[in-house]
């Protein structure tokens, strides 16, 4: 994404070449800022995404989970799941651990 994209919402083509010409400074530390924006967001994301896959797969966050009361029990999932029409329950002998 450009400069022209991060602020499309607030001015149009002929605006933003004006601005550009008035205030070349400031729009270029725009650009800049916004390029580091994006960069620092995709870490938050990358970062974000890697601690909730531990946090699925690890029995001491799914313990305290679960006495914080954060996570449905799972009957309750699945009854829930068929309210909406999601299917069967799953069969015993497919779960493996």
């Amino acid at each position: 994404m450009d400069e022209r994209e991060f602020i499309r919402d607030i001015m149009d083509d002929g605006t933003h070449d004006h601005i550009q010409e008035a205030m070349p400074r400031e729009m270029g530390e725009l650009a800049e800022f916004s390029g580091m924006a994006r960069q620092l967001a995709g870490k938050v994301y990358r970062r974000t995404r890697k601690i909730k896959q531990h946090m699925m797969t690890c029995e001491y966050c799914l313990n305290r989970q679960m006495e914080l009361g954060l996570l449905m029990p799972i009957e309750d999932f699945y009854t829930q799941g068929q309210e909406v029409g999601m299917g069967r329950l799953p069969k015993l002998h497919h779960m493996k651990n």
